[in-house]
């Protein structure tokens, strides 16, 4: 059981600012729903992790975020094999960690699920010191994320994603890559790598088609370039959802990866810039407990 006593954190700027018109009323459809709820709102990724230690230090056992995935990722470390579940009302732009579990987009159905006891234990990952929920990426799209313009984000939504990348995709220039895993090396030229814990890359996109969120694996996905034509295809062949029968995009999963890039590639974590290669990875098998709907509530696929 998580206990009726709730912390409710609201991103202000997550959702084009929908979230923070949203989160007073939030907090009383939660309270309506028989929860003790305190809100925080802040946009800040510290302030939220040391809001959530120090509701749970204090004996909270259920922390709902009101915002995307973003605003996910910047608890998600806090919450790593914490006594405490984690309830989501998705008001983000993308929601792919509600939609990967299940969770309704609805408000009213989402507050129902983060005021219930369903639960459902799923793997974080870590790439360097940061946790990640879904991905993260090295190279192409975490170039594209560093590059999109705030303004067409809020005007033209994940539309300005595929621009920015149609923009970038002349330009980017690819690197050797080595991975190093579990059970194995490679060495290639690459546009980029994904390493996913879910399918759900971003909205309804999947590029990892097999991750799962429960196995304490990642699946990895690598883009490599053998010719001038091969970024164009892959980026038309994954936005059309058919890149894994591209000759040259290879899968493997694994629980630890190792990325070094010559020249250096910038690295993306559930879709917010993290720095650059090299960066090492790693599965928390089991590390977070996430409100589901009850249907979601066992391990299926």
């Amino acid at each position: 059981m998580c206990g009726r006593r709730a912390l409710l954190i609201a991103n202000p700027a997550s959702g084009l600012g929908r979230t923070q018109r949203l989160a007073a009323p939030l907090a009383r459809a939660l309270a309506a729903r028989g929860l003790d709820v305190e809100l925080t709102l802040t946009p800040a990724r510290d302030a939220a992790a040391r809001a959530v230690q120090a509701a749970i230090a204090g004996g909270c056992r259920r922390i709902i975020v009101a915002g995307g995935d973003g605003t996910i990722n910047s608890v998600v470390g806090a919450l790593a094999h914490a006594p405490a579940a984690l309830g989501v009302i998705p008001t983000g732009m993308a929601n792919a960690f509600a939609r990967e579990l299940g969770i309704p987009l609805a408000y009213g159905p989402a507050c129902d699920i983060a005021a219930g006891c369903c639960q459902r234990t799923i793997d974080l990952a870590r790439a360097g010191r940061r946790h990640f929920a879904l991905m993260a990426g090295v190279g192409f799209d975490a170039d594209v994320v560093s590059r999109v313009n705030p303004r067409l984000k809020r005007w033209a939504g994940p539309a300005a994603y595929v621009l920015a990348g149609l923009g970038r995709l002349l330009r980017f220039t690819s690197a050797r890559v080595t991975l190093s895993w579990d059970e194995g090396e490679m060495v290639a030229c690459a546009l980029m790598v994904l390493a996913a814990n879910t399918a759900h890359y971003t909205y309804t996109w999947r590029i990892a088609t097999d991750a799962r969120p429960d196995d304490g694996l990642l699946e990895v996905v690598v883009f490599r370039c053998r010719s001038v034509l091969d970024p164009p295809a892959h980026v038309a062949s994954a936005l059309m959802g058919c890149h894994r029968r591209h000759p040259g995009v290879v899968t493997l999963r694994t629980r630890r990866l190792r990325v070094e890039c010559e020249p250096s590639l910038p690295v993306q974590i559930d879709g917010d810039v993290a720095g650059v290669t090299p960066v090492e990875m790693e599965t928390l098998p089991r590390a977070l407990r996430v409100l589901v709907p009850p249907e979601r509530s066992c391990c299926e696929r």
